[in-house]
């Protein structure tokens, strides 16, 4: 089954992973819960990785999990070629670069209020 995550090992050798893989992140890699390193560095299916597990890996057991919050809905091509182009260029521009708690590395990542997502791609687009 094309699904099925691969083996997650307890420890990484830096050294096993690809050459083209900078050496800070091949540690930061390696230093990672199994269960977060078979997502985001060897590819594991999302959907193969219970998510009870992920948070427990994450240190956040306890937390609301989407079963209790509902399903997750996903809208291909929600918005407009013009509104991600300037979300992209918000995100690139304002984006907060401190390291995560997932895997030490930079966050990308820019928290929007649903004003501040109005104002950036217009009340239509935000409201899709």
């Amino acid at each position: 089954d094309s699904r099925r995550a691969p083996k997650m090992t307890a420890s990484l050798d830096p050294q096993s992973l690809p050459s083209a893989i900078p050496a800070g992140f091949a540690c930061a890699a390696a230093a990672m819960h199994p269960t977060v390193r078979s997502l985001l560095v060897e590819g594991a299916d999302p959907a193969t990785v219970p998510v009870d597990d992920l948070l427990a890996a994450l240190g956040r057991e306890g937390s609301p999990t989407a079963a209790e919050y509902g399903s997750v809905m996903a809208v291909p091509q929600s918005l407009s070629a013009r509104a991600c182009a300037a979300l992209r260029a918000a995100v690139d521009s304002q984006r907060r670069l401190e390291a995560d708690s997932v895997d030490g590395q930079a966050e990308h990542q820019l928290n929007l209020s649903r004003a501040a997502l109005e104002a950036l791609v217009g009340s239509a687009e935000a409201a899709k």
